[in-house]
């Protein structure tokens, strides 16, 4: 059960890379974006982590402090729930 947890941490974050690395490039070509919704959505399940990791290392959207400060926000939603989860497992 645990891998099958981590194997789905790791995809999320993978995808949610992958997903502001699209957006990034769509912004260099002047294309239609990656709604910003889109992006909140997959950091509340899980995938800030890669999420940040992309958006620093693609200098992409962390000038945006409106938009980090409502990623940062989600990904704190993430981290609340997910240790509530945790917290009502460890007490089962």
């Amino acid at each position: 059960m645990l891998i099958l947890i981590c194997a789905g941490f790791l995809i999320i974050n993978f995808v949610s890379g992958v997903i502001i690395w699209v957006d990034k490039q769509r912004a260099l070509k002047d294309e239609l974006r990656v709604k910003e919704e889109t992006l909140l959505v997959w950091a509340l399940l899980g995938g800030w982590p890669g999420g940040i990791w992309s958006m620093k290392s693609f200098r992409h959207k962390i000038s945006k402090q409106p938009f980090f400060v409502k990623y940062l926000f989600a990904a704190t939603l993430n981290l609340g729930v997910t240790a509530g989860i945790v917290l009502v497992v460890i007490n089962s």
